[in-house]
């Protein structure tokens, strides 16, 4: 018997922080990325491109697209939240 996902299992994960988070939609809002990190509202936070080696800061209005979990197959994240250091 093979494990099967059921619809209730988030399809989304978000690195945040140091941190894989599970989430359940296409895209994260900044706002958001600072409540799963336990960030303050006023936190500055910088998208680390982990594929072109890039950190770029977050605008107030940064609207990210989460690509959806392939399920048996190796997690690979290309995206890292953090905190601007």
């Amino acid at each position: 018997m093979s494990p099967e996902a059921s619809s209730d299992d988030p399809r989304y994960e978000v690195w945040v922080e140091n941190t894989i988070q599970e989430w359940h939609k296409g895209t994260i809002s900044l706002a958001e990325i600072r409540e799963l990190g336990g960030m303050p509202a006023d936190c500055p936070v910088i998208a680390v491109d982990l594929v072109a080696q890039q950190e770029v800061p977050l605008p107030e209005d940064a609207v990210h697209d989460v690509p959806p979990r392939d399920l048996g197959k190796p997690l690979i994240k290309r995206t890292h939240f953090r905190r601007l250091s």
